[in-house]
Parts: C-alpha cells; sequence; structure tokens
C-alpha cells in the first residue's frame, strides 16, 4: 500500500515503512515529506495490489526463547555516571593562550558569497569545539591559534558534496569574531554536579540510584523486545509461504515510486537520502524489498493466527500501538491511516503477546 500505517513486525514498537523520521533533525521536512500519500493515493494503488500469497502455519504454540539476563552491576552503573561527566565537562575560560584543538571557543559569524550573507551562515554566541569537523573544512582550522577578540576572515570553499546545491563547491568568506576561549576539564561526581544533570536527584547517592533503575528500566525493555524478536522470528521460520513474488514486486514498486516522487519534491535525489544513513542505492533497495516481503510475511503469519486461533482485535490492541506512537488515543491514527490500516497493526500485537503468553521461556543463566 503507499499509505502504509508503520507495521508491528519483529517487536511491537519496529516501525516498516522506507526510513521516515529515522534520518537527521535536519531532514525533518524530507522525511515527513515520504511518509504521507493522498487518500486518493492509496485507493489507487490498493486496487494494483495482486493477491498477497498464502501461508501454512507450522508451530507457534511452546516456542522455547531466552530471556536476557537483567542484572545491573555496579561496574554498569558507574560506566554510564562516567559516560555523564565525561559528556559534561566543566568550562574554564581561557585569557592566556591562544586556542588550539580541543578547545571550545564561543564566536559570531557571518558566511558570505559574492559578498552577500547566505542564509543559515550567520551565527551570534556559537560554542564550537575545535576539531570537531563539525564545520566544513578550514574553518576550525582557521580558528587554531586566534585569541580572545581576534577578528578573522576565513576564506573557504564549500565541498562539491554539500547538501546545499547553492554552495556546492563554491568559494565563501566567513567573518569570524572570537569572543571567547573555553577548555573543557573533566566533572567531578558532585552534589552540584548531580543537580545539573538529574531533575529529580539531589544528591550522589541518589542520582547513583537513578542511573541504576534508568539502566534497569531499559535492560527490562530491551529483553522485552528481543523475546518479541525472538517469538516472531521462531513462528516465521515455521511457516511456508507461496505466491508471494508477485506481490512483493508491485508493493516495493509503488514504494519506490512514492519515495522518488517525494525525493523529487525535496529536490534530493535517492542516492543523496540514502547515503544520510550511510547506504548505497543498491543496499537500500535491498532492504526495502526484503522489509516489504517480511512485513507481507508477518501480516499473512498474524492473520492465519487470529483466525486459528479466534482471536478478535479490540481496544486494549489498539491502545497499544498508539502508545506505540506516543499517542494518548488510537484516533489520530485512523483518521491518517484508516481504521484497518490500525486495526492490522493492533493484530499483530495482538499475536504477539499471544505468542509470548504460550512460549517456555527461560532465564539467561
Amino acid at each position: 500500500m503507499m499509505k502504509n500505517l508503520m507495521k508491528f513486525s519483529l517487536c511491537a514498537a519496529a516501525a516498516l515503512i522506507l526510513l521516515a523520521g529515522c534520518g537527521k533533525k535536519d531532514d525533518k521536512e524530507t522525511s515527513t515529506a515520504l511518509a504521507e500519500t493522498t487518500e486518493a493515493e492509496t485507493t489507487e494503488a490498493q486496487g494494483q495490489m495482486p493477491e498477497e500469497g498464502s501461508v501454512t502455519l507450522g508451530e507457534y504454540k511452546g516456542l522455547s526463547v531466552t530471556s536476557p539476563d537483567t542484572t545491573i552491576t555496579d561496574e554498569q552503573v558507574e560506566q554510564q555516571i562516567g559516560y555523564v561527566l565525561s559528556a559534561n565537562p566543566d568550562m574554564v575560560a581561557i585569557t592566556d593562550r591562544p586556542a588550539q584543538n580541543g578547545d571550545v571557543v564561543n564566536i559570531d559569524y557571518v558566511g558570505m558569497k559574492d559578498g552577500e550573507a547566505f542564509d543559515g551562515g550567520t551565527a551570534d554566541g556559537y560554542d564550537l569545539e575545535l576539531g570537531s569537523h563539525s564545520f566544513i573544512d578550514g574553518f576550525e582550522d582557521g580558528l587554531v591559534g586566534s585569541n580572545v577578540g581576534d577578528e578573522l576572515s576565513l576564506n573557504l570553499t564549500f565541498p562539491e558534496s554539500y547538501g546545499n546545491k547553492e554552495l556546492a563547491g563554491q568559494a565563501v568568506v566567513f567573518d569570524v569574531t572570537v569572543n571567547a576561549i573555553k577548555e573543557k576539564k573533566e566533572a567531578e561526581l558532585t552534589d552540584e554536579f548531580v543537580k545539573k544533570v538529574s531533575n529529580t536527584a539531589k544528591t550522589v547517592e541518589e542520582y547513583q540510584a537513578e542511573v541504576r533503575k534508568n539502566l534497569e528500566d531499559s535492560a527490562k525493555e530491551n529483553a522485552e523486545i528481543q523475546i518479541q524478536n525472538e517469538v516472531m522470528e521462531l513462528a516465521l521460520a515455521s511457516c511456508t509461504f507461496e505466491g508471494l513474488d508477485e506481490r512483493v514486486d508491485a508493493e516495493y514498486q509503488i514504494q519506490m515510486e512514492q519515495m522518488e516522487a517525494a525525493l523529487k519534491q525535496s529536490d534530493m535525489s535517492l542516492s543523496d537520502y540514502v547515503s544520510m544513513f550511510g547506504m548505497s542505492e543498491d543496499d537500500f533497495k535491498d532492504y526495502m524489498r526484503e522489509d516489504i516481503e517480511k512485513s507481507i510475511q508477518v501480516s499473512l503469519m498474524t492473520a492465519a493466527i487470529a483466525q486459528e486461533e479466534k482471536l478478535q482485535v479490540d481496544d486494549s490492541a489498539r491502545q497499544k500501538v498508539a502508545e506505540a506512537y506516543g499517542l494518548e488515543s488510537p484516533d489520530e491514527l485512523v483518521q491518517n491511516y484508516g481504521q484497518e490500516a490500525v486495526d492490522d497493526a493492533a493484530r499483530n500485537v495482538m499475536i504477539i503477546d499471544f505468542l509470548i503468553e504460550n512460549a517456555n521461556i527461560s532465564q539467561q543463566s
């Protein structure tokens, strides 16, 4: 379908449409465009869909899975706190030497092309870590050796591969004022530090307990997801599927056309888009096809199990779908994707719960 609701397959919260929503923050508009289609497009696409094929169920009750150990050690707590300390260093003002790699410089800058300031090239009071490679080549190197109060003009060239085609490969000048130079010092775990990084803990002891609980909660959540993955994989592996190729091909063609049309509206190529996720076009297309095939298999299997076990979608399952999307109720999902799509997702949730309830779950030793 061109307007798929994010389907639940190998875990109750796994989104299986394209890569929408998984990109960088700057790509939010593109990801949103890739996820949206009109009702007319959906109806037309569904009308073009061939039959989905068939499934013969295998063993899906009494599946043997192992629950991971969720015990959190003192060492893990210390490692997590150490990470937080490293990520939140103390900043010490430097006044007796020039800036060097590793320092954080506070700067005002204006980027100009052909003597005119360009969009997105101006900022005041920006903290930049030298050596972080977060700016184009030459920018940070040009600030090494600068002192507080220096005003510099950096003659640079944007890379040919830069996302903004108006700036790609273009020569520009950045006028930069150095407001301050700061050196990062490793923070110490004190009550004062705790108050900076925690909304609830006030003391070191309280913070250690908070970190342990957060780690325990995360471990339990990951264990649940792993169990969900395992029961679904085992149930799928025991099934026999026939006649899926035509359905997969048609779904793949529609989704790729949808994606390319959305990318064209965003003035991006498929190659540029998938490169943001560290993938080649071929890798992405393979991912898409495999993902579509797995989604169809899950849909066929869960429908067959629901029929076999006489399971009916209920409001509780619909609510779980809504909560996975951070919504208070499924009404918004129904409005955007339709009742049938929401019920399909809810059915998958119910089947996952059913498989787990009927599985033999042992604890990892």
